[in-house]
């Protein structure tokens, strides 16, 4: 077998464990669809790499205009300070609010892998406080021996309302070679990516179940794609700090 093919084979297994995740992702599509469907936003927060699960959801074709990106760019690889360090730092998440509108009765999903940084326990923290729901999207159980770096001793899964495993392993990569000491290829992009559709799916289900309005986005390079987004564009954008201009 090649290694494109090993790594394929071990990510669709880790995929495939996705599914034991259904209840946590039926509760959660509930609480998305919910706040949805009563005029209200679903933030996603990320750091590091994980910032691109807030990109996954947010204005894209497929995906639904009430999502909300709550993203740094400090806490990214294109910023001038230091990712790693600036995650690390405890207060720094309510500076990351207050950049955005993150109101009482709304959804607020934050995405870390291993659940023990300062700022993404913080950002549950400070939005728990603003009268949000939060949901986390972790790997407790690759992460279980990991020791939280956060004054309080809490992990990311302990300060939040509910939380989904992403099934991430422990260290992210996934493939082994003879001979090299270090796994290579990275699997946290593509399952968190899987479980956020996932969760996008189910609770496009709820909101039809409960006959809300799904404000689903199309392609714009489709015929009428750009006339259909217009209006959750005018309806949305003056909540969505990315899109305001």
């Amino acid at each position: 077998m090649t290694a494109y093919e090993r790594y394929l084979t071990r990510l669709q297994e880790l995929q495939g464990e996705l599914l034991a995740e259904g209840p946590a992702i039926q509760q959660a599509a509930g609480i998305l669809a919910e706040c949805m469907g009563t005029g209200g936003l679903v933030h996603v927060f990320g750091s590091g790499h994980s910032h691109m699960m807030a990109e996954e959801v947010f204005y894209r074709a497929g995906s639904l205009m009430a999502f909300n990106a709550l993203l740094d760019i400090n806490l990214t690889s294109f910023g001038t300070l230091r990712a790693g360090e600036v995650e690390r730092t405890e207060g720094y998440a309510k500076i990351i609010l207050n950049s955005f509108r993150v109101a009482a009765g709304e959804v607020v999903i934050v995405v870390s892998n291993s659940g023990i940084n300062p700022v993404p326990i913080d950002l549950a923290i400070e939005a728990k406080k603003l009268g949000a729901t939060t949901i986390a999207m972790t790997s407790a159980a690759a992460y279980a021996n990991a020791t939280s770096r956060h004054s309080s001793g809490r992990k990311l899964a302990e300060v939040c309302d509910l939380t989904i495993d992403s099934h991430v392993p422990e260290g992210d990569a996934i493939l082994e070679f003879e001979g090299l000491s270090s796994k290579v290829a990275a699997s946290s992009t593509a399952l968190g990516a899987t479980l956020l559709n996932m969760l996008i799916a189910e609770t496009v289900q709820v909101m039809l179940d409960r006959g809300y309005r799904v404000p689903a986005l199309v392609s714009m390079n489709v015929p009428g794609g750009d006339e259909h987004n217009r209006a959750l564009i005018d309806e949305y954008a003056p909540r969505l700090r990315m899109l305001r201009g």
